[in-house]
């Protein structure tokens, strides 16, 4: 039976011989955890009740002996004949399971622990040592999707290129002795390829103490691990999409997760490493601008925008990191957009930027859709057009990179006010994501006779969000062209809806700026 018993990666469930599944609690995931490291070794009481006990709660040795007794019970298991978990009196207890688990497939495996070197070198220290595997191993499944598995291989040596084809990174452990303790080198290899690009080496001390520094050295780890995972991919993702989405894929997770929350963690880890590294200064630099694309509707709504603060940030990171993104051209055309974005006499030298940039890069469809949304700021609607276009030409259909180069498009039609090519636009861009109608359609309706849809939308805004909204189109894009009349198509259809239904008490001061004729109204008042 036990080689046909199947565990899950997570240890949440087991399926047996019969089909049978059986659930586990999260204490018991957490033993079952401890154990699969473990194999064959004595684990004490103590070193149990430590590993398995959540902080703040009660620890009793009969807590542990209560949890083994319903773990047996789950998998069939006799204290008398085991087959899973033998008790040794006096001592603690022993994982005798040597059979198959879900957890064993590293093809399937997001993050491969394995293998594990000179374990005969801990002695004195052994328990706190082998506890670095499950801390690992919970540790990283916090900061992966949750359809991601994180595999113990212990007795694997290295990895060949079959489970290359699936895994994404192996962490490698080599335990050995220096002076009178024992210290540990924990390395992490990208895959496919073996690159090593995360290196740590940390002593392993005894008893209790010991055991919570291992904890925060695991903590510390996986976190600068999966930073440096992070930083890789959306480095790569250059060449097929700007650097905001580029750095949006990277995050990996599920539709309903927030990339720019974990694009904040990631560049924090990353900035406390290596705080004058000019890529990450860049990298900075645009998840600040992100932050207003993805959450500015939010932040101004709710009164929690740091623009100035924001920009300064901006503005001194691209400065900082400018010699070096003029040697990389998908860096430097979006260092231009930055600096023209901060609005600090930057804008003649952000166009030259562009271009110079423009000329060598091969990043071409990203490059095209930068410089195509900076020639529509200053008025050239002809050339953006064309930029444009083409990017979106290049782009995957339904991809992030076609929907961001429609909507530059879209935002250039609509300053513009070539409602015909705007409304043919908007049609490619419905289509492809369904979801943009209720983003896009208070914001590119017609301004004169807007559709019934965008009437519907702003119907259900509160005054407050409505507000909102208008900050939001002022700041990212209306107050960016140069031409005053590009700024006023830009914001008619929103604040012609939004004043139909609130008064034009609604409209911001900072939208109002651009719109001569709503102040013209609001001084005969």
């Amino acid at each position: 039976m036990s080689q046909q018993l199947i565990f899950e990666p997570d240890f949440s469930a087991v399926r047996f011989e019969d089909g049978t599944e059986v659930k586990f609690t999260r204490m018991e995931k957490r033993a079952l955890a401890v154990f699969s490291t473990s194999a064959g070794r004595v684990l004490s009481r103590d070193y149990l009740l430590d590993a398995i006990s959540e902080h703040g709660s009660e620890k009793s040795d009969r807590n542990v002996d209560f949890l083994i007794n319903r773990i047996r019970a789950k998998l069939r298991d006799s204290a008398k004949n085991p087959k899973f978990i033998e008790t040794r009196y006096g001592e603690g207890y022993v994982w005798l399971f040597t059979g198959t688990s879900a957890s064993n497939d590293a093809e399937a495996a997001f993050i491969v622990i394995a293998p594990l070197k000179g374990l005969a070198t801990l002695g004195e220290f052994e328990e706190n040592g082998l506890a670095l595997v499950p801390f690992l191993q919970a540790d990283f499944r916090s900061q992966i999707p949750p359809d991601e598995t994180v595999m113990i291989a212990q007795d694997v040596e290295g990895v060949s290129a079959s489970v290359a084809r699936g895994q994404k990174i192996d962490v490698q452990i080599s335990f050995f002795q220096y002076g009178s303790g024992v210290e540990c080198v924990v390395s992490a290899r990208r895959l496919p390829g073996g690159h090593i690009f995360v290196v740590r080496r940390f002593p392993i001390e005894a008893g209790p103490e010991g055991y919570q520094n291992l904890s925060v050295q695991s903590r510390t780890l996986t976190r600068l691990i999966m930073a440096n995972y992070w930083q890789d991919i959306a480095q790569k993702g250059i060449g097929e999409a700007p650097l905001p989405i580029a750095m949006h894929h990277a995050a990996e997770l599920p539709k309903d997760s927030n990339s720019w929350e974990i694009a904040n963690r990631r560049l924090t880890d990353l900035r406390t490493e290596q705080p004058d590294d000019p890529a990450l200064k860049m990298m900075w630099a645009t998840h600040l601008h992100t932050k207003y694309v993805l959450n500015g509707y939010d932040l101004f709504t709710n009164g929690e925008d740091t623009c100035a603060a924001d920009e300064a940030e901006i503005e001194q990171c691209v400065l900082d990191a400018l010699d070096y993104a003029q040697t990389r051209p998908e860096l430097a055309v979006m260092a231009a957009k930055l600096l023209y974005f901060v609005d600090q006499g930057y804008r003649d030298l952000a166009l030259e930027l562009a271009a110079r940039a423009h000329k060598s890069n091969t990043a071409i469809a990203s490059s095209l859709a930068i410089v195509g949304q900076l020639h529509s700021f200053t008025g050239d609607m002809e050339m953006a057009e064309n930029y444009l276009l083409q990017a979106e030409q290049l782009s995957t259909p339904k991809s992030d990179f076609q929907i961001y180069a429609l909507t530059l498009l879209c935002q250039a039609y609509k300053a513009s006010g070539n409602h015909t090519r705007l409304a043919a636009t908007m049609k490619r861009m419905h289509k492809a994501r369904p979801a943009t109608m209720l983003i896009f359609e208070p914001l590119f309706s017609d301004p004169i006779s807007p559709s019934l849809r965008a009437k519907a939308i702003t119907l259900l805004m509160s005054r407050k969000r409505a507000t909102g909204l208008l900050k939001f189109v002022t700041y990212l894009s209306a107050r960016l062209f140069e031409n005053p009349e590009h700024r006023q198509n830009s914001l008619l259809t929103p604040v012609n809806l939004l004043v139909r239904r609130f008064g034009p008490e609604v409209v911001p001061q900072e939208t109002a700026l651009h719109l001569p004729q709503l102040q013209r109204s609001n001084s005969k008042k």
